[in-house]
């Protein structure tokens, strides 16, 4: 891991940067691939706005920004740090208006990560390196991986329970699942899109009894997301293949 500078980090933050990598360098699949994702999440927005009458433009948006970060890491861009960010603050009052406190600390973790993940990705990129380079987990380091995800997952769900969390365990799950996938994904590993892919099922199945459980007004907006989030975790498992180097 190279050292990080303030340049470095100016190089790729600077808002001239942070536009040219979302309007441009997208390939025709990718153009399509991320028109495809928002149209996804806006259909499924639209049909809970016809079924509540609730226009939920936050949720709407929060749901976008996330898109727009997932493709970006998809991508191995860096400035994915960014708009995760934004996000990140942006879905923690959404999952304090739902009661789904596990995702309330989640959305704080992420906050706290996009920060350690610019660093790490500064460290790993050498100079004018557009895209980072990912690699592929050991045996012993997948043998590390199971067992402390188990028991944090036990350790969390019982903390969200005495919390007063709707679903405890669920929550907890998606918790610590996505905790490892932010983990994996800052130190470019590949197989966190594996966790993504995991976490994206288990938040359709968390938002959903969102819904019928107490109607929340932003469920159809983050189902949509969720949906969307699901279809470019494939992609990204892909993606990152031919992202990595076998060192």
């Amino acid at each position: 891991m190279e050292k990080v500078h303030k340049n470095d980090f100016w190089r790729y933050f600077n808002p001239v940067n942070i536009v040219k990598e979302l309007l441009l360098g997208w390939t025709i699949p990718e153009a399509i691939l991320l028109i495809a994702l928002v149209l996804l999440q806006g259909t499924v927005w639209g049909l809970g706005v016809m079924h509540t009458h609730n226009f939920d433009w936050f949720g709407l948006a929060t749901g976008l920004m996330n898109i727009i970060t997932v493709v970006l890491v998809a991508k191995g861009r860096i400035t994915n740090y960014f708009w995760g960010l934004v996000y990140s603050a942006m879905y923690m009052p959404l999952a304090f208006q739902s009661q789904l406190f596990g995702e309330v600390a989640l959305s704080a973790f992420w906050v706290v990560m996009q920060f350690v993940g610019i660093i790490a990705w500064l460290g790993f990129m050498k100079r004018d390196q557009a895209v980072v380079t990912t690699k592929y987990m050991s045996r012993k380091q997948w043998l590390f991986v199971i067992p402390v995800f188990l028991v944090l997952l036990a350790i969390v769900g019982l903390i969200l329970e005495q919390a007063g969390s709707r679903q405890p365990y669920m929550d907890g799950m998606t918790t610590t699942i996505s905790m490892g996938a932010q983990i994996l994904q800052t130190a470019k590993f590949a197989e966190s899109w594996y966790a993504w892919l995991l976490f994206d099922i288990v938040e359709l199945i968390l938002w959903g009894r969102a819904w019928t459980g107490h109607a929340d007004p932003s469920a159809f907006a983050m189902l949509g997301m969720n949906l969307a989030l699901t279809v470019n975790a494939i992609y990204g498992i892909v993606q990152w293949r031919k992202l990595t180097k076998k060192e």
